[in-house]
């Protein structure tokens, strides 16, 4: 039984890793490609980062609760009379989708420019093919989803790889012609040529009965308790952040670029985590049989955790020389190394939760997520920073303000996970 599911796991999982690491390629090159030609169009993509995020929020948790929707679907058949009205669903939500979260970045994006009125015009140039392409970046997400969730995850790999080799190629075309814009308009014709790619693959799947009925009840309502709190949870954690960043700076300035060095590490250590969410979702919501969730849980849990474990333990292990070979200051190595012998160990925390989640999604609920981001960084990180960089307190206390609230975080997410699960084993009774 274990070796099946490891089976099943690992055939989800490695083009995932792959999709995921890709898209991270793809990133980092938009980000040089500009970086060694100018710093304030630098500046500009800084301050559209944000902005960016809200539409890619949504699209994040459109995906999850498309990748568990088509997963129920797949796993009992329901589907197959209704698939044609489950498709203008999709298509209309991400429509009306799109062009909210359009306008709403439109409209936040004018006062981000406040006293930077000479680069606010090239901030619009820059978000316009997001601010109109935004429904095929919420298409692209999609459609990687449900073909997940219908046990396909080759055609999203393959997908993130036809997106990253053109918009590679396309954004240093477009860059060179019109400069920063071209950066936006490469991102979105290569999202338009994955979508090509995605759309004939999900035809392919789809059964060849009529398909003339009506959505099953209660389908769009199980869809929005999943996608709304999944999409707040992501809203929640950057202006939470924003106010831990302004209290670390006014304490010291040391922390917050000990900070911004060692972020950019973090989602190295639960880099399969993140790739084991999709995984989880697309596994837990095809599973039938609701005694077999719990011991299907705790194996997602390992594949999850363990690679956590093992790449904080190593990272523990050679922290002096990899600080080392981070930052030739001593002082910033210094406190980089005291920022890892706590941090380190919330890493495994955070692989474990996102595990925890992704199974309450699959499970059709979205809001533990919520309500676990809110009070990990509302209700207890924020407060404790402001408690910890007082004064005379001790530097390391913003870490460890971060190591508790993750740790509650995963205590609200066990209790909900473990409530969900033993109601479920008692039906199956």
């Amino acid at each position: 039984m274990k070796n099946s599911i490891d089976r099943e796991i690992w055939r989800l999982l490695w083009p995932v890793l792959l999709l995921t690491l890709a898209q991270k390629l793809g990133s980092a090159f938009e980000g040089i490609l500009v970086s060694v030609n100018s710093s304030q169009e630098l500046a500009v993509m800084g301050i559209c980062g944000p902005y960016i995020t809200i539409i890619t929020t949504v699209s994040y948790g459109l995906g999850i609760a498309a990748n568990a929707a088509t997963g129920r679907a797949y796993a009992d058949r329901s589907w197959e009379a209704s698939h044609k009205a489950c498709v203008r669903a999709f298509l209309l939500l991400t429509l009306i989708s799109g062009l909210t979260m359009s306008l709403l970045a439109g409209a936040l994006l004018y006062p981000a420019f406040t006293g930077l009125s000479n680069m606010r015009s090239l901030g619009y140039l820059y978000m316009l093919p997001y601010l109109i392409g935004s429904p095929t970046l919420l298409l692209y997400s999609l459609l990687v989803s449900c073909t997940r969730g219908l046990g396909d995850t080759k055609s999203g790999m393959y997908m993130t790889f036809i997106s990253v080799l053109a918009q590679s190629i396309v954004s240093y075309m477009c860059y060179n012609a019109f400069d920063l814009p071209g950066i936006g308009w490469g991102t979105l014709i290569s999202r338009l040529a994955a979508c090509v790619y995605g759309a004939k693959r999900f035809k392919a799947m789809l059964p060849d009965t009529a398909g003339d009925a009506p959505l099953p009840k209660g389908a769009i309502n199980g869809f929005a308790a999943i996608a709304l709190p999944v999409s707040l949870s992501k809203a929640v954690s950057p202006t939470g952040n924003a106010l831990i960043n302004s209290l670390m700076l006014s304490f010291s300035p040391l922390l917050l670029s000990v900070k911004g060095l060692g972020g950019r590490l973090e989602p190295f250590f639960y880099l399969p985590a993140m790739a084991m969410c999709s995984v989880t979702v697309t596994v837990i919501s095809r599973e039938r049989d609701k005694a077999a969730i719990g011991p299907l849980c705790r194996r997602l849990c390992l594949w999850s955790t363990l690679p956590a474990v093992c790449l904080t333990a190593a990272a523990g292990l050679f922290s002096g020389g990899i600080w080392g070979l981070l930052t030739p200051d001593p002082e910033l190595a210094e406190a980089g190394m005291a920022y890892w012998s706590i941090c380190l160990c919330a890493y495994p925390m955070i692989a474990m939760e996102m595990t925890l989640t992704s199974v309450l999604q699959a499970l059709g609920s979205g809001f533990p997520t919520l309500a676990a981001t809110v009070i990990r960084v509302w209700a207890v990180q924020v407060p404790l920073t402001y408690l910890l960089t007082r004064p005379g307190m001790w530097q390391s206390g913003p870490w460890l303000a971060y190591l508790i609230s993750n740790a509650a975080s995963l205590a609200i997410c066990g209790i909900y996970a473990y409530s969900h699960i033993k109601k479920l084993s008692t039906e199956a009774i």
